[in-house]
């Protein structure tokens, strides 16, 4: 996992957290959505590197 995502991440538990309670902010959830398709994209593109790497080596 890069560092990029891995403090997205965080910032998103920090979001998650920040929404329960002061109640919901439509706009920061939208945002944050894109945050966590970001990341998932990042990580997904990592563990297939990962799992590349380790079959044929």
């Amino acid at each position: 996992m890069r560092a990029c995502s891995f403090v997205c991440s965080v910032a998103v538990v920090f979001l998650c957290i920040d929404q329960f309670y002061s109640g919901l902010n439509w706009g920061r959830l939208f945002i944050g959505g894109f945050v966590v398709v970001a990341i998932w994209t990042d990580c997904e593109c990592w563990l297939r590197y990962k799992i590349r790497h380790r079959r044929h080596g």
